[in-house]
């Protein structure tokens, strides 16, 4: 499986349950990423995105994904033992958070495998890496 974050320069990814920012931008790249696959959500995440027949919504997502799904996660729980890629996708700002992404990539064996930059809609510049074991 594939799990999608999105952090700020200090890991963050949320403050007081809210999601630190969006970008309409990067939620489509987010969905081509996933085409072909199921892409699983929490009712939280689903409320930004448009109806969109691949993405399915369930707030216990990680146990219900399969091995070629995407997982973006923003509010819920989740593990990378099952993952095959890590998505980073980084804001390049530093926002107050009180949840952070805290795997060490290094530790389950993901590799940095790719990057790039994207212009989004509130971001001049969002970075996407990627991560396999």
């Amino acid at each position: 499986m594939r799990l999608i974050f999105c952090i700020d320069d200090k890991g963050g990814m949320m403050f007081f349950g809210k999601r630190q920012s969006k970008d309409s931008v990067l939620r489509n790249w987010i969905v081509n990423y996933a085409q072909g696959a199921k892409l699983w959500m929490s009712l939280y995440s689903a409320k930004q995105f448009d109806d969109n027949p691949g993405i399915f919504v369930d707030n216990d997502y990680m146990s219900k994904a399969e091995e070629n799904d995407v997982c973006f996660i923003e509010d819920g729980k989740y593990s990378a033992d099952r993952a095959s890629e890590i998505v980073l996708c980084k804001w390049n700002r530093h926002y107050p958070s009180d949840k952070v992404f805290d795997i060490d990539l290094k530790s389950f064996g993901f590799k940095k495998v790719g990057s790039e930059d994207i212009k989004g809609s509130s971001h001049d510049k969002i970075t996407i890496e990627r991560y396999r074991r």
